[in-house]
């Protein structure tokens, strides 16, 4: 007797559509290379994402943004929790770099899908004393960040460029700082931010 099959699912749709983006990119994602990586027909999508590929896709951007957010486990430190938040966001989209510009290009979901999260951080925020309207921007200013960081990131992987092609010093210095990895760029660059930040409290 062959083996069962695993019925369809609005989960096991996003599921493969994620897989096929991560495998072929953004462009390769169709309801059909959607349907043959689950070995139906692409009709039989339409029942469970009835908006099409738009639906899809924004279900594969809730489903990486929940990815990351359900794992974190929050101190109510503001400053703690936002790093918390930074750097497993930054986790999660160098897991899918194919997912980040589907991100940007799709803030309220990501958003909706992050809302319990960052709403604890803009609790903790307002605790410490940051009126509402620096807390929601300090969030989105973190999260955009992050976002344009992993992208860079990604970037420069794929640009393959060694410090030995150039003569210029500085460019040297630049990608020899690069081939070092970009853990301590980050880690600089998210502490400088929430200095930032945490200056205009005590302003």
């Amino acid at each position: 007797m062959s083996e069962e099959r695993e019925p369809l699912s609005r989960d096991r749709v996003v599921q493969a559509a994620l897989a096929v983006i991560d495998q072929s990119g953004v462009q390769g994602c169709s309801m059909r290379a959607v349907a043959s990586e689950l070995g139906v027909e692409a009709m039989s999508l339409y029942h469970h994402v009835p908006g099409g590929k738009d639906e899809m896709m924004d279900g594969v951007v809730a489903m990486v943004q929940t990815e990351f957010v359900t794992e974190l486990e929050l101190t109510g430190d503001w400053r703690e929790d936002m790093c918390s938040f930074s750097r497993a966001y930054r986790a999660t989209l160098s897991a899918h770099p194919n997912v980040v510009a589907m991100i940007a290009a799709r803030p309220s979901v990501a958003y909706r899908s992050s809302t319990v999260l960052v709403g604890t951080i803009f609790n903790a925020m307002e605790d410490t004393g940051f009126p509402r309207e620096d807390a929601l921007r300090a969030v989105r200013v973190v999260s955009r960040w992050t976002i344009g960081f992993t992208m860079g990131e990604a970037s420069a992987l794929e640009d393959g460029a060694s410090a030995e092609e150039f003569d210029e010093p500085l460019l040297v210095e630049v990608f020899t700082d690069i081939a070092r990895g970009e853990d301590d760029v980050f880690e600089f660059g998210l502490q400088a931010l929430l200095d930032g930040i945490e200056a205009r409290l005590n302003a």
